[in-house]
């Protein structure tokens, strides 16, 4: 995605999002939510029009975004502005430098909007041996509707995470990851959550010679938990480095979970 065009990309996801939830809801009910004029909104969603920092800063406290969102959303107009050669620049973007560069890490802003399990899946799809761009074919795979899966791929390309080429889509970067990892969101766990009710769905039907699960109870010095998180979190990359080598035929979900399972002295 051009980072020129994140503020736009953004909104478009925001009301994509909106709309899956309810099939009724437009873009004249997204610009009452945001308290913005429609027709304003819907020339901004198309790029006609670049938002004031007025109509940026009741964005900003409409969405409830978190301060890192809005800089990269005000450097995104800020940068816009430059690329269309503005004469006057709103003072409030003059100090904004250009826009971050695309990195594989998405802010939690972004993140939540392709949490659910299947946008990851849907990008490595594409590396298997025979894959098809069309939504049934994707959703036969997966197990998912054909309409989830025709939203994902919506929300995927106006990410740049997934691009056409000639014909067939492409996932555009290496690795996807959210940005902070000292932190989770509701996104985050239910991410986990649906990860987890996979892995119980595989437990009770895929035969144990296509599946591996294992467990251990271990008595730990719970000081030692921020190495082992960065161990596994190694571990989970040479792994995949590993499995990724050779002929890709099928998408594969890894999971490592570590948790305690009695209650610490304070607890009690």
């Amino acid at each position: 995605m051009d980072s020129t065009d994140y503020f736009q990309e953004f909104l478009a996801t925001e009301l994509a999002r909106r709309c899956e939830r309810n099939p009724r809801y437009s873009t004249r009910a997204f610009a009452k939510a945001l308290d913005v004029d429609a027709a304003s909104l819907s020339r901004i969603l198309s790029g006609k029009q670049i938002p004031s920092h007025k109509i940026c800063e009741t964005i900003f406290s409409k969405l409830e975004l978190t301060p890192t969102a809005q800089k990269k959303f005000l450097k995104s107009v800020a940068a816009k502005q430059k690329a269309l050669g503005f004469k006057r620049i709103s003072p409030a973007f003059k100090d904004l430098g250009e826009s971050a560069d695309d990195r594989r890490f998405l802010d939690v802003d972004i993140w939540r909007t392709i949490a659910d399990w299947y946008h990851g899946a849907i990008m490595e799809l594409t590396f298997v041996d025979g894959f098809q761009s069309e939504p049934k074919w994707i959703a036969q795979q997966l197990g998912v509707s054909e309409a989830e899966i025709k939203m994902a791929l919506i929300r995927l390309k106006r990410l740049g995470l997934l691009r056409l080429e000639n014909g067939k889509y492409v996932k555009t970067v290496a690795q996807v990851s959210s940005g902070d990892k000292s932190i989770t969101t509701a996104a985050h766990r239910r991410l986990q959550r649906q990860v987890l009710t996979k892995a119980v769905d595989s437990l009770e039907n895929d035969p144990l010679e296509v599946r591996n699960m294992t467990s251990m109870a271990m008595a730990i010095d719970p000081r030692k938990i921020p190495e082992a998180k960065k161990m596994i979190q190694n571990f989970s990359r040479e792994l995949c480095a590993y499995l990724e080598s050779g002929k890709r035929t099928q998408v594969y979900q890894l999971g490592v979970c570590l948790y305690p399972i009695s209650k610490t002295q304070e607890e009690k």
